[in-house]
C-alpha cells in the first residue's frame, strides 16, 4: 500500500477533526479513503439535474405516444436525430 503525505492548514485540520468526530472515523487515513470513494461515485448537481430532466422527458414522450399524439414512433424520431 502506498503512503501519501501532504500539508493542510490549521483550519483544515480542525474541520477534518470535527468531521471525523461527527462521522465516527477513528483515523485520518480512514477518513481520506472514504473521501476518495465519495468523490469517485458522487454525482454532481448537473448530473442529477440531467437525470431528472431525462426521466421527465421520457415520461412526457411515453404519455404522448400512448395518447397517439406522436405521428411516428419514438424509435423513428430518435433515428432521425
Amino acid at each position: 500500500m502506498a503512503t501519501v503525505f501532504f500539508k493542510i492548514t490549521g483550519q483544515q485540520e480542525a474541520e477534518i477533526k470535527m468531521l471525523m468526530d461527527e462521522e465516527g472515523y477513528t483515523n485520518k487515513a480512514e477518513f481520506f479513503r472514504f473521501l476518495l470513494k465519495f468523490f469517485k461515485y458522487h454525482k454532481t448537481p448537473e448530473e442529477l439535474r440531467f437525470e431528472k430532466a431525462t426521466k421527465e422527458l421520457a415520461t412526457v414522450l411515453l404519455k404522448l405516444n400512448k395518447q397517439g399524439k406522436l405521428k411516428t414512433s419514438l424509435d423513428d424520431q430518435l433515428e432521425d436525430a
